[in-house]
C-alpha cells in the first residue's frame, strides 16, 4: 500500500513535471516568435523613420555627417569593433564576427540616442538636441559554421539652416538663406562562415537609400525691382554597397585571448536621381527657370580599410585598437567634388567585469567599459581638416528574465567630445551624446531531455 501510493505519487509529480516543462518551452518558442515578429515590424517601421540625428552646419558637405556605426558593446569603448567578437552582442563593423556567436542562439538589439550640441563661433553660440534611432539588428545561426544578421542603421544625416544679412545703400538689406535636410538610412544582410579553426570571415551587403535636399535662397526688399532667387537640388539615393571582414584568433593559455581582425569596403557608384528646380519671385510673379530630373546620376562612396585588435582574459578584461581610413578625397557627388580629404580614425577600448559569475554581488558582474576616439574627418575647409575627439564611457547591465540560460543585457554609454575650431571663420562643436541599446537573447534549435 505505501508502495503504491508513493509510486503514484512520484509518478503525478514527473508528470506534472513534464507538463510544467511543456508549458515552459511553449511560452519560450512563443517568446521566440514574438521577438522575432516584434523585429521585423521595428525594422519596417524604422525604414520609413526620418532620421534627425544632426543639426551641424557640417552636414552641408558631401552626404552629410556620417555617424558612428553605434552599437551595444563597442559604443561604450570608443567605437571599438574590428577586432572584437562575443557569443552575447553583435557587431555591426566586422561581419566575420558573426561566426563567435552561439550555435543556438537568436540575439536581437535596438538603441537610441539622444545628442546635445553647443555650437561656437569667434563671436556667438547656439545650442541644440537631437533625439533618435541609432540602430536595430538581429543575429542567428544558418549552420553550426555559418551565422547570419541583418538590421537598419543611420549611415548619414543632412540639418542645416543658416541665415546671412548684407546691406546694399541702394537696395536696403539682401537676406540669403542655406537649408539642408534628409539623409541616406542603411540595410544591411551580413553573413559569417568560419572555414577553418581560429579564422572567420564576413561579407555585408547593404542598401544604401534616402533624399539628400539642399537650397538656397537670396531675398531681396519687397520693394525693390530686383526679384528673389531660389534653388533646390534633391539627390535620391538607391544601390548597393559591400564591406568585407576577417577576424584571427591567436590560441593562449590560462583563458587569454588575442583577437586580429580587418575591414574592407568596395568603391561604389550609388545610383541617384538629380533633381533641381531654380525660380524667382517677386511682385506677385513665380517664374520657374530651370526644372531638371536627371536619373543616371551618381554618387561615389570612396574605398575604405582598416585594422585592429583586441586582448584580454575571458570573462575578466578586454582591451583593444582600432584604425580606420576612407580616401574620401576621391568622392564624387552628382559629379562633382566637394571640401573633402582623406578621414582617419583611431579608437582605443577596454571593458572589465570583476566577477562574471558571482552569485551575490550584482554590481561584480556589471560590464564596465572606456574608450578614447581621434579622428581626422573627411572635412577640409579653408586650408585646414577638421578634427574630432570623444572621451567614452558606459555599462553593459545584465537581466535575468529567468533560470533559462538567456544573456538579456541593457547597454548605457556616454560621449563627451569636440569637434572643429572657431579658427578661420568656422565652427567649433562640442557635444554630449547619451546611448541606450536593448539586448535581448533568445535559444533556438533547443530540445529539452528527460530522465
Amino acid at each position: 500500500m505505501g508502495l503504491t501510493l508513493f509510486w503514484s505519487f512520484k509518478k503525478n509529480n514527473i508528470w506534472d513535471y513534464r507538463k510544467n516543462m511543456r508549458f515552459k518551452i511553449k511560452v519560450r518558442n512563443i517568446y521566440g516568435k514574438i521577438t522575432l515578429l516584434s523585429a521585423f515590424m521595428l525594422l519596417l517601421v524604422s525604414s520609413g523613420w526620418s532620421q534627425d540625428l544632426t543639426s551641424s552646419p557640417y552636414s552641408r558637405f558631401g552626404i552629410g555627417d556620417i555617424f558612428t556605426k553605434n552599437y551595444g558593446r563597442g559604443q561604450a569603448m570608443g567605437g571599438l569593433g574590428i577586432g572584437l567578437h562575443s557569443d552575447r552582442d553583435l557587431n555591426v563593423i566586422n561581419p566575420a564576427s558573426l561566426a563567435k556567436m552561439d550555435s543556438i542562439a537568436f540575439l536581437f538589439e535596438v538603441g537610441i540616442l539622444d545628442k546635445f550640441t553647443r555650437f561656437s563661433t569667434s563671436d556667438q553660440s547656439s545650442i541644440a538636441n537631437n533625439i533618435g534611432f541609432s540602430y536595430l539588428a538581429m543575429g542567428f545561426p544558418v549552420t553550426k559554421w555559418w551565422s547570419a544578421s541583418l538590421g537598419i542603421l543611420p549611415y548619414s544625416g543632412v540639418e542645416y539652416s543658416i541665415a546671412d544679412t548684407d546691406f546694399n545703400p541702394l537696395i536696403g538689406n539682401i537676406e540669403s538663406y542655406f537649408n539642408g535636410d534628409g539623409g541616406v538610412s542603411q540595410f544591411f544582410i551580413s553573413q559569417s562562415v568560419s572555414p577553418i579553426k581560429h579564422i572567420s570571415l564576413g561579407v555585408n551587403f547593404s542598401y544604401l537609400f534616402g533624399p539628400i535636399n539642399h537650397s538656397k535662397s537670396l531675398i531681396f526688399p519687397s520693394d525693390s525691382l530686383f526679384f528673389s532667387t531660389h534653388a533646390r537640388n534633391s539627390s535620391i539615393i538607391g544601390d548597393i554597397h559591400l564591406s568585407y571582414g576577417v577576424q584571427a584568433d591567436i590560441p593562449l593559455n590560462d583563458n587569454y585571448f588575442l583577437t586580429l581582425g580587418g575591414i574592407f569596403e568596395n568603391q561604389s557608384n550609388l545610383h541617384t536621381e538629380s533633381r533641381k528646380l531654380v525660380y524667382n519671385t517677386g511682385q506677385g510673379i513665380v517664374d520657374t527657370l530651370l526644372y531638371s530630373i536627371d536619373e543616371q546620376s551618381s554618387i561615389i562612396l570612396p574605398m575604405a580599410w582598416g585594422t585592429g585588435f583586441t586582448f584580454g582574459k575571458k570573462n575578466k578584461f578586454t582591451v583593444g585598437f582600432d584604425y580606420t581610413q576612407q580616401n574620401w578625397s576621391n568622392a564624387e557627388f552628382v559629379g562633382q567634388k566637394d571640401s573633402l580629404a582623406n578621414s582617419r580614425d583611431f579608437i582605443l577600448g577596454m571593458e572589465y567585469i570583476p566577477d562574471a559569475f558571482s552569485p551575490i554581488r550584482y554590481s561584480k558582474r556589471v560590464r564596465y567599459r572606456a574608450g578614447l576616439r581621434y579622428s581626422k574627418s573627411y572635412l577640409q575647409l579653408k586650408g585646414s581638416q577638421l578634427q574630432e575627439f570623444g572621451i567614452n564611457f558606459g555599462v553593459g547591465l545584465p537581466v535575468s528574465m529567468d533560470r533559462f540560460p538567456r544573456k538579456h543585457s541593457i547597454n548605457l554609454s556616454a560621449e563627451f567630445g569636440k569637434r572643429g575650431t572657431v579658427n578661420n571663420g568656422l565652427i567649433s562643436e562640442f557635444y554630449g551624446l547619451l546611448s541606450v541599446q536593448l539586448n535581448l537573447h533568445d535559444i533556438w534549435f533547443y530540445k529539452p531531455k528527460y530522465d
